[in-house]
């Protein structure tokens, strides 16, 4: 081998390495950390969902429709604390769902099902509907919706039954989207 190759074989590696690094140095500004899931206080009870982890469509458990998976099936991901707290969610059979502190949004998306990102929210009126149902001395501490910082902060409750949007082509004559879980976040 000539000293041209030597060196241009030296060049290559010397390359491939420093990329290599690069790619597994990953961002110092990624503050991303574990967060852990557990089932919400209220599990859709009409739809069949208590205590379990739901997230789906539809009103039956299905690889298509609603994903009851276990807590370490769920990879939560939280960045930044307090008011910029964002939380991502990924489970099974696809389903992907992002939360900023602060919003009754939560905007999901799934690929494996070609459903394009959503933002789904209770509507107000829904939210006080439930609320005004609730029979006088209940226990339960989160409304419908997506409460934050309760009962401390960086935890977020969700209870979410919306309809699915107009493109997203449903393979269920029940066509909400459901999503029901309750995340801890903790600090840093």
């Amino acid at each position: 081998m000539s000293n041209r190759s030597r060196t241009l074989v030296g060049l290559a590696l010397t390359s491939m390495i420093a990329a290599t690094l690069t790619a597994c140095s990953g961002s110092s500004s990624d503050d991303g950390r574990p967060g852990t899931v557990t089932p919400a206080e209220s599990s859709g009870g009409s739809d069949g969902w208590d205590g379990n982890i739901a997230i789906g469509v539809g009103n039956r458990k299905g690889v298509d429709l609603v994903t009851l998976p276990a807590p370490d099936q769920v990879d939560v991901q939280c960045h930044g604390e307090g008011d910029n707290l964002t939380v991502d969610i990924t489970a099974p059979n696809g389903w992907h769902a992002t939360l900023t502190h602060g919003s009754q949004t939560i905007t999901v998306d799934n690929e494996t099902l070609n459903y394009p990102a959503h933002d789904f929210a209770e509507s107000p009126g829904a939210i006080e509907a439930v609320n005004r149902t609730r029979p006088k001395g209940s226990t339960k501490q989160y409304p419908l919706g997506v409460t934050w910082d309760k009962p401390s902060v960086g935890e977020v409750e969700i209870q979410v039954d919306a309809d699915t949007p107009p493109h997203w082509m449903v393979n269920s004559p029940y066509e909400d989207f459901d999503m029901y879980m309750h995340i801890s976040c903790g600090l840093k």
